[in-house]
């Protein structure tokens, strides 16, 4: 059961009856990845419902129409804004920013729930390749995001209100850095900081005793195969969710993440702490320096560039000629990204070529189970006398 099938089987509860949980915290960071600009200005305060029934009268509700990491949001928006759980909670503040000369993505939004707490979503990396570039940015240095995710809640929150701040994927981080570098004031008015697989904040970039200020109410959530969570993993408290796939990629998506009533179904710690995509990231982090990171981040963003691709979409279905134009792109890096180059290639490949081996194994063990139920089943079978 994932968070979809969550929201149509206990829907129905109020936030009186079931309090805010693990999985409603999952429903907003999915939902937040709609585009609702088209819908919300800035001072526009409107309900889950009716913001659900005035986007489905301007957008298609056919998926096919929508950018890939826009769809998960909009099926998490078809269902929740028909559930009396979350149809009347109220949504404002909806800002969206994308900025390919800073570098600079970003998207948030507030959402006022029944119990008097306001959830503060900040979106993860989108379409964009802008965005994740930006997310390599974290491995040294800081982002603009960070700094518009202090800004708009030193803007927006009011310390007369109680907050819980979530995101997915670099919206995790957001949340962990606006509530370390917020309003003082404000901070003590967070109840919760909640990161969905986002990376921690970098070694050196923080104050630790500032951050021991929040360390008790920032929470991590991380697939079992893990391998952006586990980016400068500094949260103190920390969930492993059971997934239902085995590709690595797909695991970052929450759709993937497996929930059982109001819980996050939850993985066995064995099988994550020796994950190898895991392992080789961390691996990669001490192997390199933030300078050689960055170097190989410009190098690589440069080629994509000159090769015309902007989004993930076209990256994912670029034609033979655009992909040996890369190939060539990247084979004229400077030594230092090259070396980067290769130990990024030979992480992934690890991880990779244990998921195929493993997944042979077990193709080849059905197939033999197979085997053994039909030849079980010829012996018992009652065969007529010849003779």
């Amino acid at each position: 059961m994932n968070i979809l099938d969550y929201i149509r089987t206990r829907g129905d509860l109020s936030f009186k009856a079931d309090p805010f949980n693990d999985v409603d915290n999952l429903v907003f960071s999915q939902l937040v990845y709609a585009e609702f600009g088209e819908i919300m200005d800035k001072e526009k305060k409107i309900t889950i419902g009716k913001l659900g029934e005035e986007f489905f009268a301007k957008m298609s509700e056919d998926l096919t129409n929508y950018r890939r990491f826009d769809k998960d949001g909009v099926l998490v928006l078809k269902e929740a804004y028909k559930a009396p759980r979350y149809k009347d909670c109220v949504a404002y503040n909806y800002v969206s920013k994308l900025h390919a000369d800073t570098t600079e993505q970003f998207t948030a939004m507030m959402v006022d729930l029944p119990d008097h707490t306001t959830v503060v979503c900040f979106k993860g990396t989108d379409e964009h390749l802008i965005g994740w570039k930006e997310d390599l940015f974290l491995s040294y240095k800081e982002i603009a995001g960070q700094y518009d995710a202090v800004d708009y809640v030193n803007k927006h929150c009011s310390v007369l209100r109680k907050y819980r701040f979530i995101g997915h994927s670099k919206g995790g981080n957001l949340a962990a850095f606006a509530a370390l570098r917020c309003n003082p004031v404000l901070r003590w008015r967070i109840e919760q900081i909640i990161s969905n697989d986002g990376p921690g904040l970098r070694p050196g970039s923080y104050d630790e005793k500032e951050f021991a200020k929040i360390k008790e109410r920032y929470r991590l959530i991380v697939p079992e195969k893990d391998g952006v969570g586990t980016i400068y993993e500094i949260a103190p408290h920390k969930t492993i969710a059971r997934i239902s796939t085995k590709n690595i990629i797909k695991a970052h998506n929450i759709l993937t993440w497996q929930v059982e009533a109001n819980r996050i179904a939850k993985a066995d710690m064995d099988s994550y702490q020796t994950d190898r995509t895991r392992r080789a990231m961390v691996e990669l982090l001490n192997d390199t320096t933030p300078q050689e990171r960055e170097i190989f981040v410009e190098e690589l963003f440069q080629a994509l560039d000159d090769a015309g691709i902007t989004t993930v979409t076209q990256l994912a279905d670029m034609s033979v000629p655009f992909f040996f134009r890369i190939v060539k792109e990247l084979s004229e890096m400077n030594k230092i990204a090259k070396n980067v180059a290769v130990r990024v290639l030979k992480a992934s490949q690890t991880s990779i070529t244990s998921d195929l081996h493993k997944a042979v194994n077990e193709r080849k063990e059905a197939i033999r189970a197979s085997f053994n139920r039909r030849d079980n089943n010829e012996e018992e079978q009652d065969y007529p006398d010849l003779n």
